[in-house]
């Protein structure tokens, strides 16, 4: 059995967690006549807003599982994949910040 370092789990359910309230803003967003730029993701939400929240949620879980598995490795012989976690967790905050930015400028902004 392999161990993996507790700051892998803080990072990874940081990243589930980011997710999650990504999904959510997202949908508050388009509610406030944002579009949806990812062209997979529109496909989704405009169809239907569980389907998107799930596919995000499963794709984003599986992604932190593979990349927690590999943490030990380097991608592209390069950079380790731990990093990319931290780097995905720090992308996440950005955008989260973002999407924050956009809802204040969206003129009433729900409570949150």
């Amino acid at each position: 059995m392999d161990w993996y370092s507790a700051h892998l789990l803080a990072v990874s359910i940081g990243i589930l967690l980011m997710s999650a309230a990504d999904a959510f803003l997202t949908g508050v967003l388009l509610v406030h006549g944002a579009d949806e730029v990812n062209p997979v993701m529109a496909v989704l939400v405009y169809r239907s807003v569980a389907v998107f929240a799930a596919f995000k949620m499963a794709m984003t879980g599986v992604s932190i599982v593979v990349m927690v598995f590999l943490a030990r490795h380097r991608f592209m012989r390069v950079i380790r994949v731990d990093l990319v976690l931290y780097a995905v967790l720090i992308v996440y905050a950005w955008l989260i910040g973002y999407e924050i930015w956009m809802l204040k400028g969206a003129g009433n902004p729900p409570l949150l």
